[in-house]
């Protein structure tokens, strides 16, 4: 059987093992949500992660959700993006970023006073954090077949921005009630055209996204990423094993590189999902920050005998950039300081000593 330090090849995406760097939200971009010079030393700090997932990435203006939050939308941004790269590759590591319109769940107060768009006019629930402040979510305008056409060409054309930049692929985000995700549940999709009503229509949506991605740059370059009955605005979806049992059937999906599920995924997706998908899996654990190496080695040896191809985590490497190592030799885990996660600056985010400084200082 694999271990979790071996290489694999996911389509054309290679991994160096399979300790996957979870996509996060870390809030360092500059306020055009261009990367700076910080993002990138981090990535390359962690170039020993297996795949290094960079966090979401809006490819519309209307999609920003938070400050700080990246773009791939301008020339600019590509050529930063391409710094951040050739970081990572000189050091090692692979790296794919990750595609994410957030919807109804965008903001005016950070997309540039846009209204957000979602398939229908419903009102997110909950509020939503944008810095220090909890605000109400603005009510969305529903997508005419002209904006949804705008949006998926955005999508396709922010993948072939992402490989000119270098990445070796990318993933489309489909959960945590973001834009894709809201397509797929009948909470937030209300619509009585050809994209809503039924679990397949539902989804006709974000499998047109994936298609226009994979047509950009080619489904070996494309990953997946869903989380079934879970997001960060209690959306709620009816059915899971119908729709997402509709989605993973499409043909423009069982070609992807990978499928990347969450660790709140509902557990009865989870448990089916060998008999709903045949490919490459990234399934992240949800660790606790403070669980030691040697527990953390464990179940991610375990996920891996239960189906996953590789396993993704996201806070351990924050405060880790060298984990893979650590768990190799069952060193001491950091634990990350939560309340430097989104406050943009070095402190908490470049400033994780890796092992061999701290055994020699």
């Amino acid at each position: 059987m694999d271990t979790v330090f071996d290489p694999a090849q996911f389509g054309d995406i290679p991994l160096g093992s399979r300790l996957v760097m979870s996509g996060m939200t870390r809030q360092r971009a500059d306020a055009e949500g261009t990367p700076t010079e910080t993002m990138t030393t981090y990535y390359s700090q962690r170039a020993a992660a297996g795949l290094i997932i960079a966090e979401s990435t809006h490819p519309s203006w209307t999609g920003k959700n938070q400050p700080g939050s990246p773009h791939m939308i301008t020339d600019a941004d590509e050529q930063a993006w391409k710094q951040v790269v050739d970081a990572v590759h000189d050091n090692g590591g692979t790296i794919v970023l990750q595609l994410m319109h957030a919807g109804g769940n965008a903001h005016p107060t950070v997309n540039g006073d846009r209204t957000p768009v979602a398939p229908s006019d419903v009102i997110p629930t909950e509020t939503i954090r944008v810095g220090a402040d909890k605000l109400p979510h603005a009510r969305p305008q529903a997508l005419t077949q002209a904006g949804m056409r705008e949006v998926i060409d955005d999508f396709a054309q922010a993948a072939r921005r992402a490989m000119a930049a270098g990445f070796d692929g990318v993933e489309i985000h489909a959960g945590n009630g973001f834009l894709l995700h809201q397509f797929l549940s009948p909470q937030t999709n209300t619509r009585t055209d050809q994209y809503g009503g039924t679990p397949q229509d539902r989804c006709r949506f974000p499998i047109a996204v994936i298609d226009a991605v994979t047509e950009a740059i080619g489904a070996a370059r494309v990953g997946l990423r869903i989380s079934p009955g879970a997001s960060i605005t209690s959306l709620h979806e009816l059915d899971l094993l119908t729709q997402y049992g509709q989605l993973l059937a499409q043909p423009e999906v069982q070609d992807l590189a990978y499928l990347h599920t969450t660790s709140t995924s509902a557990p009865e997706i989870i448990e089916q999902m060998r008999s709903l998908w045949h490919g490459r899996w990234i399934h992240n654990m949800g660790t606790d920050p403070t669980t030691p190496a040697s527990e953390v080695l464990s179940r991610a040896t375990s996920a891996l005998a239960r189906g996953t191809d590789a396993v993704s985590l996201g806070r351990l490497f924050i405060a880790n950039p060298d984990l893979p190592r650590r768990l190799a030799t069952n060193a001491t885990l950091a634990t990350p300081d939560f309340t430097t996660f989104y406050t943009g600056g070095a402190r908490g985010y470049t400033d994780y000593t890796p092992l061999e400084t701290e055994t020699t200082s």
